[in-house]
């Protein structure tokens, strides 16, 4: 289920289950057939059965053929990601404090496990990259957006200068839930 998408139609609730349960989301809207609302957090499908948790900690079970469809509410944006250039500094900060964690949420999602691999099974890489960043002085060059329909896409130029070696290079954002992150 592409997180963008901002309604599910109850009879995806049969293909979709398990990735339902797995939406970032952090709540949702579940309207029935008779367009009744309830607010709550989805905890879990199973046999036909949609069960829910309300904010008042009520757990209610719904039929699937009574749900008419789910909206899911993605939390606001958080600042931290609001520019490529911040973004930027975030990654470049927690890599240079050996962050793993902070630096891998910089990445789009889509590439977040892929990073995780090689971040985390060679410790050797975190420290290489800090070695590298030593002294390092960076400079933001301008940045280019680009957009079509829900698509938004980033180009961060920034110059890297280490004593006499000077070089510039783009790095690449996508814009996912409002919130920018790095391609590698």
């Amino acid at each position: 289920m592409h997180p963008m998408l901002p309604c599910v139609p109850a009879r995806a609730l049969l293909v979709g289950a398990a990735l339902v349960l797995a939406a970032p989301a952090r709540a949702e809207v579940v309207t029935l057939i008779d367009n009744t609302q309830v607010a709550g957090r989805l905890l879990h499908y199973y046999d036909g059965v949609l069960v829910v948790e309300t904010s008042t900690g009520e757990k209610l079970e719904l039929p699937r053929d009574k749900v008419k469809q789910i909206t899911f509410k993605l939390p606001p944006p958080r600042a931290e990601f609001s520019t490529p250039e911040r973004v930027f500094e975030r990654w470049r900060t927690a890599m240079q404090k050996g962050e793993t964690h902070k630096a891998l949420e910089c990445y789009g999602l889509m590439y977040q496990g892929m990073m995780q691999q090689q971040l985390l099974q060679n410790p050797e890489a975190v420290k290489q990259a800090q070695k590298d960043l030593e002294g390092v002085r960076f400079e933001y060059r301008g940045t280019t957006y680009q957009g079509q329909g829900d698509v938004r896409v980033a180009t961060l130029k920034v110059r890297r200068t280490k004593g006499d070696n000077v070089q510039t290079d783009d790095v690449r954002f996508v814009q996912e839930n409002g919130e920018w992150k790095m391609t590698p």
